[in-house]
């Protein structure tokens, strides 16, 4: 039972890569319940691997309920990092 007080608590918003449809690229999806006050935060996003990385969101592009769940969702372009950043350095 100690172990639960030191557990990070469980977050309420969870951020995805999703493809962008009309401009071609990667957007950020966040699902849960204030899901459109995040634009110009660094939030961390969930990979598909299980892993997390962060990404900067820009600007609110779409907000609604996901039609599968019913659940608030927000579509967020995000700020491009830099090339040295996308990719580790492979060793020679």
């Amino acid at each position: 039972m100690a172990d639960d007080k030191n557990a990070a608590p469980k977050r309420s918003h969870r951020a995805t890569y999703g493809r962008d449809k009309r401009k071609g690229g990667y957007i950020v999806r966040v699902e849960g319940p204030n899901c459109t006050r995040f634009a110009g935060r660094t939030v961390p996003v969930t990979l598909k691997n299980g892993g997390e990385t962060e990404a900067t969101l820009d600007s609110l592009i779409w907000s609604g309920n996901d039609q599968e769940t019913g659940k608030p969702v927000a579509m967020y372009s995000m700020v491009a990092k830099p090339p040295s950043e996308e990719q580790e350095e492979i060793p020679f």
